[in-house]
């Protein structure tokens, strides 16, 4: 208390001085050497609060083979959050920078993090530091822990029939008696289902939330819904004929898999496996394009796009806004964008010589015609042609 009474004394005494003429300058050397130095007159204001608890818990909350699921708790005086996971045998001798440059997690509050696809019965440490409203960094606090055993692992989860878009799946649960929750997803879908909404990195809140909303369409709580997803025993996706499609083509994917009581508590740890799908084989087809039709029928398009192919090789054609392709041309990703919409879109897939039929609703406005070709699951195997043209029809013939 006193020496809050004797900052608060040379405060005022500051402030007084600031008041005065002439000009002064302050001058302040930190511990390390550093010093702030400003002219009295172009302070605003000078305060001074007292520090609270800055500072992340770390406790760990299950472990899987492969998985350091691990609580990161912080108090209302905490505004950001920064924690990494590395093996115990990595040394890390300035915490703080590290944690500055290298940090996987980076969030505003308390958090809940799985550190996945680790290494069994190896030891990692989970660094983490808290910041304050005004960017003050607490000490940085730390935990080891140790991955679980293979045999430990509640469910046996094996992969099959992997193709560019699809996959299957065989999950056991090795309790008999406890029902589980299986949901395959690419790996960044993952990871933005742990930070979606206020999920705060807990993916099974998107589950609580996807109950949440299924059961209020049907006037019942959300643990009712979950029956409808759980499972027991061993489940094969590709004998049930639920195998997971319109997966990313050459990407890595994730399977979910979590024991949960019917009254929606966890009873496992969450177990994720990766795997990848494979890469699309190239085709050397050559499509071009050319606009063959380009009409206005009473408020709607009426477009004929000609293709011509060089083999038999399936290819799709489509139509889209042109300001709707233009972000997705800039940023490189326009097959991602074209195809990766969850529909498995090689079901419209041709080959040989065509025309495509479409009918646009926007007259005046520019748009793309595009060729592509895909495979049997609709993965890409040529690069986008693409032709512009501005669809016919004026305001006076909308």
């Amino acid at each position: 208390m006193k020496k809050y009474l004797l900052l608060l004394l040379a405060a005022c005494q500051g402030l007084a001085v600031m008041a005065q003429t002439p000009d002064y300058k302050m001058k302040i050397t930190m511990k390390d050497g550093t010093k702030l130095t400003a002219r009295t007159d172009e302070v605003e204001d000078i305060t001074f609060a007292k520090i609270g608890k800055t500072e992340v818990t770390i406790s760990e909350k299950y472990k899987t083979s492969t998985s350091l699921g691990v609580n990161l708790e912080v108090g209302p005086n905490v505004s950001r959050i920064k924690a990494a996971c590395v093996p115990a045998s990595q040394t890390i001798t300035d915490v703080k920078a590290f944690l500055e440059a290298k940090a996987t997690v980076d969030y505003n509050g308390s958090y809940t993090k799985a550190f996945d696809f680790l290494t069994p019965e190896t030891e990692y440490v989970v660094y983490a530091m808290a910041y304050d409203a005004d960017g003050y960094v607490g000490d940085a606090t730390q935990l080891k822990l140790t991955t679980g055993k293979v045999e430990d692992d509640p469910f046996v989860v094996e992969t099959k029939n992997i193709t560019t878009t699809t996959l299957d799946y065989v999950v056991s649960s090795k309790d008999p008696n406890v029902q589980f929750v299986i949901q395959t997803t690419g790996l960044d879908m993952y990871k933005q289902w742990c930070d979606e909404g206020a999920n705060a990195g807990d993916v099974f809140q998107h589950f609580v939330n996807y109950w949440k909303a299924v059961g209020q369409m049907y006037g019942s709580s959300w643990q009712e819904m979950i029956s409808l997803d759980a499972r027991k025993g061993t489940y094969d996706s590709y004998a049930d004929n639920n195998t997971q499609k319109v997966l990313l083509w050459d990407a890595d994917q994730v399977i979910i898999v979590f024991g949960v009581s019917n009254e929606g508590e966890l009873v496992t740890p969450i177990q994720i496996t990766k795997a990848r799908t494979l890469a699309p084989e190239p085709s050397n087809n050559k499509i071009s394009l050319e606009i063959k039709t380009n009409e206005w029928e009473k408020f709607k398009g009426n477009v004929v796009v000609a293709a011509k192919t060089t083999n038999a090789d399936t290819y799709l054609v489509n139509v889209q806004k042109a300001s709707l392709v233009d972000p997705h041309l800039q940023s490189g990703d326009l097959a991602k964008w074209l195809l990766g919409s969850g529909q498995d879109l090689s079901f419209y897939a041709q080959s040989g010589d065509a025309d495509w039929e479409f009918k646009p609703k926007e007259a005046g406005e520019k748009y793309y015609a595009i060729g592509i070709g895909l495979d049997a699951h609709g993965a890409p195997t040529t690069k986008p042609v693409i032709i512009d043209f501005v669809l016919a029809g004026g305001s006076s013939e909308k």
